[in-house]
């Protein structure tokens, strides 16, 4: 297979240790890799690994993925269709970011309240930095020198000095930050808090990237999970697992201006780089649902594998 991944996603299933890889001109799965390559990690066909994110290296190459239930990271090799190496991280490891400027790794451990740095060549774990409690989302800022870290408890976002690899500023945010996105320049951060309760709402806390201020609280749906900008920045679109839909949030009017109803409990969302699909793993049906962007339009559901958690599109 030739390095040209240009429509193909690669989709990973927390449930069934596989990451499904999708056409995007027949819409069809075409296959999967299996990244437990050791069976006899496997108890009575539970996931041994339960892979969480994904994120490929700056070659567009190796798919580098979080492995939450055995405390590693899966290096793919999308040429091979194979792993090739795993690597330690801390107790949970959930989201992973890619460094090209140091040659980075960056791992938030949600369970051992710690984000792991290791050597992008080597796999060589260099530090722990330890964080709030429940650390789950993390995103590099456009210029490499910030780490943003969302802890579930007490609600805040970190903001992490990569140069001291201590944290340097904390934000209080709305209750349970989980996901976030950036802006293409990366001057605002738009977390998503979710409610795990139905009594209550969800909402976008918007910061200014440089001032460190929140800009903006907006109260949205229910049990936000996930969330992507459109390129034109005018429009976010948020995952909501009690509604088993996508809202449109107009970012000039603060308020949602369409829903898109999708498969049960979606989860993450991803967007390709032509600005004509939106991809949403719906964890409690087994499928991706891709939604036309400019219609507004579910127009396919894909099953993959079991409990769909994360989207890696080129």
């Amino acid at each position: 297979m030739k390095n040209n991944f240009k429509n193909l996603i690669f989709v990973t299933n927390m449930g069934d240790d596989t990451i499904s890889v999708i056409d995007l001109l027949s819409m069809r799965e075409i296959y999967k890799i299996n990244l437990n390559i050791n069976c006899l990690l496997s108890i009575e066909n539970k996931p041994a690994l339960g892979p969480h994110d994904a994120v490929l290296d700056y070659n567009n190459r190796y798919l580098y993925v979080t492995n939450s239930h055995d405390s590693s990271i899966s290096v793919v090799d999308l040429i091979q269709n194979k792993v090739i190496q795993n690597i330690s991280a801390g107790s949970c490891p959930s989201h992973i970011e890619v460094c090209k400027k140091n040659k980075m790794i960056y791992v938030t451990n949600t369970d051992s309240n710690s984000i792991s740095v290791l050597n992008l060549t080597t796999g060589e774990l260099l530090t722990q930095i330890p964080t709030g409690s429940m650390p789950h989302d993390l995103k590099l800022s456009k210029d490499c020198k910030k780490l943003y870290v969302t802890n579930l408890h007490p609600n805040k976002l970190n903001i992490i000095d990569i140069a001291t690899n201590e944290i340097e500023s904390s934000i209080d945010v709305n209750l349970n930050p989980y996901h976030m996105t950036l802006n293409k320049d990366g001057t605002l951060i738009f977390v998503v808090n979710t409610s795990f309760s139905n009594m209550k709402r969800g909402s976008i806390t918007i910061i200014d990237a440089k001032k460190f201020k929140i800009v903006e609280k907006i109260k949205v749906g229910k049990m936000l999970m996930g969330a992507v900008l459109g390129r034109d920045e005018k429009k976010i679109y948020i995952t909501d697992a009690e509604l088993n839909a996508v809202s449109v949030l107009d970012l000039k009017e603060g308020k949602i201006v369409d829903r898109i109803y999708v498969g049960r409990m979606p989860g993450s969302i991803s967007i390709d780089k032509d600005n004509k699909y939106l991809f949403v793993c719906d964890v409690q049906d087994n499928t991706v649902s891709i939604i036309d962007i400019k219609k507004h339009k579910l127009i396919k559901s894909i099953q993959v594998g079991i409990e769909p958690s994360a989207i890696v599109s080129i």
